[in-house]
């Protein structure tokens, strides 16, 4: 399916919403855990279980820097993913026990997210296959010591992130388009005829049931990062590998069996997002998406019900976001070391940690 550009760009974020978060909710402490990535400042990589207020619970050493966090449904295992190129994987049980290594196939590495099947069997996780150029996605027992039993195409290239939606079997991935390999380092191949695109696989068999790809003149658009809100909506966020100058809207969402929207943000703020967007996540009603811009130190707010912008705040080099248990609050990480409570009317507590927090965060309970 191609959309040209003008059926994409919707003029939604002219606007904020009224909706704005109260502040005695963005300001409330944060009882819930954590789990990210991270390096110290002797550049050691770790990946930990947090408390917001009272720090670390378990801490498990990483070989190298690590990316995106899983949780296992039922909350009994908790998996970091290394970053692009990286070929590692750990579970860390939230009791005593060891945690478990895994590894991707000698021709294949991680781009660093994965996400389980909905009874927790089945850890599926994103990849290259760099040598054809493909993207997979690796599927791995989860009761057997995380060994992998088979492989899906993402049916692009570049998967990056992806999601399970509410019936269970449905896939949503997002195929960043961009060509890359391991022994080239992170550059990235085939800017020229890049073809980002957001699909949908049926999980059982690996059928593509949709395919959705971006116009010719908003192909370097790269779909990167996205979120399941309420009534299976796809919220994604993308990074722009063209001119620095061109400002595309950089947030879409989705539906199956409708067609792609991406919305810009107010011009101010768009601007501030440096085409770029690091992570998105819903919040614990699945209503409000926040979405961030670390090279902007921005993180946006968004309603995913009227697809209307709500609001920012500013946090440098703010990346990593996490749902609380209340409704449009989030967990803010940075890779200057802080941690916060925010919304759209802006932060709340805030600490200062000795922490690089790595680009994404999440609930663990």
């Amino acid at each position: 399916m191609q959309l040209d550009r003008r059926s994409v760009l919707i003029g939604l974020g002219g606007s904020a919403l009224a909706l704005a978060v109260p502040r005695h909710v963005a300001s409330a402490p944060l009882p819930e855990r954590f789990a990210a990535a991270r390096k110290d400042d002797l550049g050691n990589y770790s990946a930990a279980l947090f408390d917001f207020e009272r720090g670390d619970i378990r801490e498990v050493a990483l070989p190298a820097r690590g990316h995106d966090i899983a949780l296992r449904p039922g909350g009994s295992q908790w998996v970091a993913f290394a970053r692009r190129p990286g070929r590692f994987g750990v579970a860390v049980p939230l009791g005593a026990a060891e945690p478990v290594w895994f590894s991707a196939k000698s021709d294949r590495h991680f781009f660093g997210h994965g996400v389980f099947s909905a009874d927790g069997r089945l850890l599926y996780t994103t990849e290259n296959d760099y040598e054809r150029g493909v993207g997979v996605i690796g599927v791995r027992d989860a009761d057997a010591g995380y060994r992998q039993i088979g492989e899906l195409p993402s049916h692009g290239v570049g998967p990056h992130d992806l999601a399970i939606l509410s019936d269970r079997r449905t896939m949503v991935i997002a195929n960043g388009g961009i060509r890359t390999h391991p022994d080239r380092k992170r550059e990235e191949l085939n800017l020229a005829k890049m073809k980002p695109s957001l699909v949908y696989v049926d999980t059982q068999n690996g059928d593509l049931l949709e395919e959705h790809e971006l116009s010719a003149d908003l192909h370097r658009l790269s779909i990167r990062h996205l979120a399941v809100a309420q009534n299976d909506v796809v919220v994604f966020g993308c990074q722009y590998r063209g001119p620095r100058d061109d400002l595309p809207p950089l947030i879409g969402f989705h539906r199956r069996g409708e067609k792609l929207a991406i919305v810009p943000a107010p011009e101010e703020t768009q601007i501030a997002l440096r085409n770029y967007i690091g992570s998105v996540t819903a919040d614990a009603d699945g209503t409000v998406v926040a979405a961030s811009a670390p090279k902007g130190g921005v993180v946006t707010y968004w309603d995913t019900g009227t697809r209307r912008f709500m609001g920012s705040c500013n946090l440098s080099d703010g990346c990593g976001l996490a749902p609380t248990h209340r409704g449009a609050t989030f967990l803010l990480t940075s890779g200057d070391g802080s941690l916060a409570c925010g919304g759209a009317d802006g932060l709340g507590q805030r600490h200062g940690t000795r922490y690089h927090w790595d680009n994404h965060a999440i609930l663990v309970r």
